[in-house]
């Protein structure tokens, strides 16, 4: 978990600011999402609607590549931009993420949300990735594998007898 303490800043008057610098090793943001580490600067303001928080960080998660289905590390740019609701209160319009009652910021769900946005729709390990094989489900990337490839288009096979 990523914990920033923002109390300082709620008692500030609108404008202020505060930065953090990021270092954080491997973290677990959901049960479906883990990052091998999260760097950079984030920037919160002190807003009449809260707190904007932005920033620039760096990161890497595991993916499983979409032709080969082998993992590989992934490394993300984002580009973090969200608003943080006052713990006082009801939350107003457009306060995404809450603050904890002692101001407290848990960065997880805006980081979380952030990374997936930024995953590859289709993630491959390398550019040319060759895939598996569709006879055998040889690693193709490792060597070619020894199926015979005579497959023809049944559509065309009437046109091998003429040859």
């Amino acid at each position: 978990m990523i914990k920033l303490n923002l109390a300082k800043l709620l008692e500030e008057p609108v404008g202020s600011r505060m930065s953090f610098d990021l270092d954080e090793g491997q973290q677990t943001l959901a049960e479906d999402l883990h990052v091998e580490f999260v760097r950079g600067t984030i920037e919160f303001i002190r807003t009449s609607r809260g707190i904007l928080g932005k920033g620039h960080l760096h990161s890497q998660v595991k993916l499983q590549c979409a032709r080969c289905l082998e993992t590989f590390s992934q490394p993300l740019d984002l580009d973090l931009e969200a608003q943080f609701g006052i713990p006082r209160g009801k939350p107003r319009e457009g306060s995404v993420f809450p603050i904890g009652v002692n101001g407290i910021l848990n960065l997880d769900e805006a980081l979380r949300e952030q990374i997936l946005l930024n995953l590859p729709m289709r993630p491959l390990c390398k550019p040319d990735c060759r895939g598996l094989c569709p006879e055998c489900g040889h690693n193709l990337n490792e060597g070619p594998c020894d199926c015979i490839r005579e497959a023809i288009d049944p559509r065309l096979e009437k046109l091998k007898e003429l040859l």
